[in-house]
C-alpha cells in the first residue's frame, strides 16, 4: 500500500469519529435568564437554575428568603416530563442524597453539583466564581443512606438539589441531521412551546410549618425552543487565557475553552457520528 493511500485512510478513519455535538436552548414563559443563572422567586423561596451539562442536569439552588424556616416535602414534588411524573423521594436507600446544604464545614463531598453550578468545570461557570468551592459543602457520607421525606430549611439559607437529567438523545428527522450541517456552521432548528419536541416542569412543595397546613408549591415549566448540530470546533471556540493565583500568590496563565453557545437555560449532548 502506498504512503499516500495510508494518510487517506487513516484520515477518513479519524474524521468520521469526530464527535458532533447538539445544543439544546431552553425557554419558559415565567423565569427569564439572569446575568449567568436561570432565576425564578416569590417572596417566599428563590430558584437560581442552570442547566449547562451533557444531557442537561437538572441543578438548582432553592433558597430560603425569609427570616422564618420553611418545610420542603420531597414526597410531594415531582419533575413532569412531558407529562409524565417523577417522584424526587423515593423510599430506597442511596450513596448521595439528591439535595445538599450550604455549610462551613470542611466537606467537599458535593463538589459535582457545586462545580457545575458555581464553579469553574468544562461544563460550569467561569472561573470568576470558582471560589465558592472554598465555601465548603456538606452533604450525607459515601454510605448508603435514605434521603429524608420532609427537610427543614433554615431562614436565609440554600440547598443544592440534583437528581434529574433532562436528555441524552439527539434529536433529529430527514430534514434536520449532521448532513446538513457544515464545519464552519451551525445548524438551527427552532420551536414553539406548542410543538417543542419536550417540555417539563419542576413542582416543589413547601409550607411554612412542618405539619403542612399551609401547604404551598412552586411550579416552573421549561420548553425546548430551539436545538443546534455543530462540529466540536464550533461547540468550544477560541481558547481564552485567564491569569489565576496559586496558593503562594504567584500568577500563571491557564487556558479556558470560550464556549461560544453555553448559557444558564442551554445543555448539550454529545452525538457520535
Amino acid at each position: 500500500m502506498k504512503p499516500i493511500s495510508l494518510f487517506i485512510i487513516l484520515f477518513i478513519f479519524f474524521s468520521s469519529c469526530t464527535p458532533i455535538y447538539q445544543v439544546f436552548e431552553l425557554s419558559s414563559s415565567e423565569i427569564k435568564p439572569m446575568d449567568k443563572s436561570v432565576v425564578f422567586e416569590n417572596k417566599d423561596v428563590k430558584f437560581t437554575y442552570n442547566f449547562w451539562s451533557n444531557g442537561g442536569q437538572v441543578y438548582f439552588k432553592l433558597t430560603n428568603k425569609t427570616d422564618k424556616e420553611l418545610y420542603i416535602d420531597w414526597d410531594k414534588s415531582h419533575l413532569i416530563y412531558n407529562g409524565i411524573s417523577y417522584e424526587y423521594w423515593n423510599d430506597v436507600e442511596e450513596i448521595n442524597s439528591f439535595y445538599a446544604s450550604l455549610s462551613t464545614s470542611s466537606s467537599n463531598t458535593f463538589s459535582d453539583a457545586s462545580v457545575n453550578i458555581f464553579g469553574n468545570s468544562t461544563t460550569g461557570f467561569s472561573s470568576s466564581v470558582g471560589s465558592t468551592l472554598g465555601k465548603s459543602i456538606a452533604t450525607l457520607s459515601t454510605t448508603k443512606v435514605k434521603a429524608k421525606k420532609v427537610i427543614y430549611l433554615p431562614a436565609n439559607s440554600s440547598i443544592l438539589v440534583s437528581k434529574f437529567t433532562i436528555n441524552k438523545s439527539p434529536y433529529y428527522n430527514c430534514d434536520y441531521n449532521t448532513k446538513v450541517m457544515s464545519s464552519k456552521s451551525s445548524k438551527t432548528v427552532s420551536f414553539t412551546k406548542e410543538n417543542s419536541p419536550l417540555e417539563f416542569r419542576n413542582q416543589i412543595v413547601y409550607s411554612t410549618d412542618d405539619k403542612f397546613n399551609n401547604k404551598l408549591s412552586v411550579d416552573n415549566s421549561f420548553y425546548i425552543s430551539s436545538i443546534s448540530f455543530m462540529s466540536k470546533k464550533a461547540f468550544y471556540g477560541k481558547s481564552i487565557a485567564e491569569k489565576e493565583c496559586g496558593i503562594d500568590g504567584s500568577k500563571t496563565d491557564v487556558l479556558y475553552n470560550e464556549y461560544p453557545f453555553k448559557k444558564s437555560n442551554s445543555f448539550y449532548i454529545i452525538v457520535k457520528k
